[in-house]
């Protein structure tokens, strides 16, 4: 509720996020000369990047290994508590791709199809959510790929100065249902319940919890909700200056706070298969 963050407090917060803001994600790449040992200043650059924008590209020499480097960076920038989803590897990765295999056969983020605006782990009970994740390009597709994304703190402002009954809707504690997930009449994962917008305890900033997904999916009823989801649907179809968008290249990848991101559908040739690394992270990448 909008009780959570004053307004006094909220006034100063916004005017120094937006004071140090990148509109131009090309200034939010960073050149890491040794993954398994970034130097201060390259630390310091993609926690700063993380801290205004929530995200930071990178860009590494390629390397025949790379899952021991990508864990690095990731330890180095205080990404440890991996997510335990389901096609997790022991090193916390896992690699997004067109594929069939066992466990990863049937979801979208493992086939070639459009992925609507999301949060990652946005299936999560409240206490165990997605603080960061980050992706690795070994491969981009022939054609198609992109991502989209927009930073949720700037979402939160958007929506704050335009309309702050928006924002009190979808802050609701009961706002968006993720139903049990049963297989074989056995659960697999518990209800999750909560809001869209929440004020996280430990950066005492907004975050998010959302998916555009139709299926599995329960809204709480009511006018205000109804309108303030509309209000977000027609604001993420459009197109505005935090709306961002890039392909990542072979040897390219980015680290985020978790942002809201999107991905369009892509084709694959014999030559050239579109093949990235994640990992997904409880907590956020720190920004001492």
């Amino acid at each position: 509720m909008l009780e959570d963050f004053q307004q006094k407090r909220y006034e100063t917060w916004r005017d120094e996020k937006l004071a140090n803001y990148h509109p131009n994600p090309a200034s939010l790449f960073v050149e890491v000369n040794n993954p398994l040992q970034l130097s201060s200043a390259e630390k310091k650059v993609i926690t700063d990047n993380c801290r205004s924008n929530n995200l930071s590209f990178i860009k590494i020499k390629p390397n025949v290994e790379i899952r021991g480097p990508i864990h690095s960076i990731n330890a180095q920038l205080g990404l440890v508590d991996f997510d335990q989803h389901l096609c997790v590897e022991d090193d916390g990765l896992v690699v997004i791709e067109d594929t069939n295999a066992p466990k990863k056969g049937g979801y979208v983020p493992y086939s070639n199809k459009a992925l609507n605006w999301h949060t990652d782990g946005y299936y999560n009970p409240m206490d165990a959510l997605v603080g960061a994740f980050s992706l690795y390009c070994i491969q981009p597709a022939t054609k198609g790929g992109e991502n989209r994304w927009i930073d949720p703190e700037m979402l939160y402002i958007h929506f704050r100065e335009l309309n702050p009954d928006i924002v009190s809707a979808l802050s609701q504690p009961t706002t968006l249902t993720i139903p049990t997930r049963r297989e074989d009449n056995q659960i697999v994962r518990e209800a999750s319940i909560g809001p869209v917008f929440f004020i996280d305890k430990v950066s005492q900033k907004p975050k998010m919890r959302f998916t555009q997904r139709k299926r599995n999916i329960s809204w709480l009823g009511s006018i205000e909700i109804t309108d303030a989801l509309c209000a977000l649907n027609d604001f993420l179809t459009g197109d505005s200056e935090i709306h961002h968008q890039y392909k990542l290249a072979a040897g390219e990848g980015l680290v985020c706070n978790n942002v809201l991101h999107n991905r369009s559908s892509f084709i694959d040739s014999n030559q050239q298969r579109r093949k990235l690394i994640r990992g997904r992270y409880r907590n956020s990448v720190s920004c001492n």
